[in-house]
């Protein structure tokens, strides 16, 4: 009962070849059997001749002795006890099996011509005592009365075995985690070699004993692996190379198995195979061998995720619980792969973002002087994937400019046209006109006043939005910031495609007051959703023609502690299928180059550190018919502590 972990089953036999010793003669063995009756086997626990714990434990199948066979009947029959007298030409047999199967040592000379093996049984199998001579009935007595106490400690090994495996468990849970954590950390696709050295440490740690551990990343296209491997104490990445499956037949069972979908696979090299396994290595990938061609054999223990391969090289075969390990951690690595998949997709992405900046640079150059800070502007804003949405304001600011440009142009001409008028009148006395004249000219320099006011704020508003936001919050007009933002919106949509047109429309709460928020930051949420919300609309016009009259809404409102921005559009709505999916980072339904898939991830997050929540209601245009689609459509709702 003073058991602390399983492993002392081995030193309970002990202790009871020491008590039998003491009260009745000294057995040659002490020997503890757990039947199971599954794979009609017995798991052993033996002394040795001097009583010692032997600290291997064996498994011994009925199917490979009689001896063995007769043990578990006799178990099976609940017998008191089964006693067997081996002798001749059995006991020659059973110390071969002993020794030479099961690897159980024997002192020389220590075999007489018969050997006893005796066994009283409890609920889960035996215990009892290898003799020379037949056992006397004080022995079994004794037997009987140690199992009786034995079903006791038997008990408190199960409980000592589950423990073990819960503890075992949270173990192997806290190291897939620290994998999981490495992974979610990747910020670039050329990090994969770290993320693997973490899945080798904790391999390390949860106690396996590889000569060598690597992860290969398969090509389907031309059958080769890209492996990373570590050196041979496992402990760092020693070589990063590529395995063609057509030049070494070991490396191209590697690839079979994971094209046969096969969870594991165990390759068990020896002789030629082996030889030319490390000829192939050595000679051609230039990987070290501290042993080289001495080692008689290698055993590959290989575990497959979606896209590769997690294995560990050793000198014998493994035990079922570190495949099922290695299973596991393919499992976990099959996320890491994802995202470093992601990651290179999306570093494609800001590579052709940086050639698109080049190609709108040079076909700017030539641009008004009135828009050349937002040229400076539209280029730092496409260069960062955070802000690549307001580089669809340009065209839409340029409109709202124009507007009171042309009002201070024509002042302008109107005010000069006015000026050689009232020349006349003075040349000719007429200072009633004069003045009249000198009234309207004054009219029109208030008015070119205002509307130079207007595209000067404009202008100051763009750059204030453009500038990279330090996170500093300050009161707002929310009403204010999303009028702008949905007509600047509009008008790039405008500007970008003239056969484009869309009813927008605004109900603004008057009730809310300045609410402190970022202005630039929420001001990117709110951009993004209004261009997603004309983006879709955009869609379904191209689909439905003149039937279909796309409009897009704004509305705010205050909900006791909360403010809501709600933004819809009748759009074709969002397929339940990738609802909830859309706040992923680099998840997008946008043809390839049209868009980063980051904008409503970012807008997600810049909400949640306001304090707030972003939702979606949607519609999705195939549950109504042709006559009713007008109800389909999203509307994303911002909510904002007020």
């Amino acid at each position: 009962m003073a058991m602390h972990n399983s492993d002392e089953l081995g030193d309970v036999a002990s202790v009871l070849f020491e008590q039998i010793s003491s009260l009745t003669t000294t057995p040659d063995r002490f020997n503890i059997a757990i039947a199971n009756d599954e794979d009609k086997s017995l798991n052993l626990w033996i002394t040795d001749q001097e009583g010692h714990r032997i600290s291997q434990q064996f498994t011994a199948k009925t199917s490979s002795s009689p001896v063995v066979a007769e043990l578990f009947q006799g178990w099976q029959k609940q017998d008191d006890y089964t006693m067997i007298d081996i002798t001749g030409e059995n006991l020659h047999k059973w110390i071969q099996y002993m020794g030479s199967e099961l690897g159980m040592p024997f002192k020389k000379g220590s075999v007489k011509d018969h050997r006893f093996v005796s066994g009283v049984h409890f609920s889960h199998g035996f215990i009892g005592v290898t003799t020379h001579k037949k056992p006397g009935s004080e022995t079994i007595s004794l037997l009987e009365r140690f199992s009786k106490v034995f079903q006791q400690t038997y008990v408190r090994f199960l409980d000592l075995q589950k423990a073990e495996a819960q503890a075992r468990e949270a173990q192997i849970e806290a190291a897939l985690e620290k994998v999981r954590s490495r992974t979610l950390a990747m910020l670039r696709s050329d990090e994969l070699a770290d993320a693997s050295i973490v899945i080798f440490e904790q391999l390390i740690n949860l106690g396996i004993s590889p000569n060598r551990l690597f992860i290969g990343i398969i090509n389907k296209e031309n059958k080769s692996i890209e492996a990373w491997a570590t050196n041979e104490d496992g402990t760092k990445i020693g070589s990063h190379f590529t395995l063609d499956t057509g030049r070494n037949d070991s490396v191209k069972k590697m690839y079979e198995g994971w094209e046969q979908k096969l969870p594991s696979v165990t390759i068990d090299m020896e002789g030629t195979e082996l030889q030319n396994y490390f000829h192939y290595l050595a000679n051609e990938m230039k990987i070290p061998f501290k042993e080289g061609l001495t080692q008689k054999r290698r055993v590959q223990t290989i575990a497959y995720f979606g896209q590769g391969l997690i294995g560990m090289a050793s000198p014998d075969e493994q035990p079922a619980s570190t495949t099922e390990l290695l299973e596991r951690f393919a499992a976990v690595f099959n996320l890491t792969y994802t995202r470093f998949n992601d990651l290179k997709i999306a570093e494609a992405h800001a590579l052709k973002a940086e050639q698109d900046l080049v190609e709108i640079k040079e076909a700017r150059m030539n641009a008004e002087n009135a828009l050349a800070n937002l040229q400076a502007t539209q280029k730092q804003l496409v260069q960062s994937e955070k802000m690549a949405s307001l580089g669809e304001l340009t065209a839409g600011i340029a409109h709202e400019i124009q507007n009171p440009l042309n009002f201070v142009n024509n002042f302008s001409e109107v005010s000069n046209e006015l000026i050689q008028e009232m020349k006349e009148e003075l040349e000719n006395g007429n200072m009633d006109d004069v003045k009249e004249i000198i009234n309207d000219i004054i009219q029109n320099l208030e008015k070119i006043n205002h509307h130079g006011k207007r595209a000067e704020g404009i202008v100051k508003g763009m750059l204030q939005h453009s500038r990279k936001s330090e996170g500093k919050k300050e009161p707002t007009d929310i009403n204010a910031l999303c009028d702008e933002y949905l007509r600047l919106s509009y008008h790039g949509l405008r500007a970008k495609d003239k056969s484009f047109n869309a009813s927008f429309e605004t109900d603004f709460d008057e009730t809310i007051e300045k609410i402190k928020i970022a202005p630039q930051d929420i001001g990117r949420v709110i951009l993004n959703l209004i261009n997603n919300a004309f983006y879709a609309v955009s869609e379904k016009k191209k689909l439905l023609g003149d039937s279909y009259q796309p409009l897009v809404s704004i509305k705010t409102r205050k909900l006791n502690d909360k403010i809501e921005i709600l933004v819809s559009d009748n759009g074709g709505g969002i397929p339940d299928a990738i609802k909830e999916k859309i706040f992923q980072p680099f998840f997008t339904t946008k043809p390839t180059g049209s868009g980063t898939g980051l904008g409503l991830s970012l807008a997600y997050d810049i909400v949640k550190a306001h304090g707030g929540e972003l939702k979606v209601d949607t519609k999705e245009a195939q549950d109504f018919p042709a006559e009713a689609s007008a109800q389909a459509g999203s509307t994303f709702i911002i909510q904002l502590p007020a």
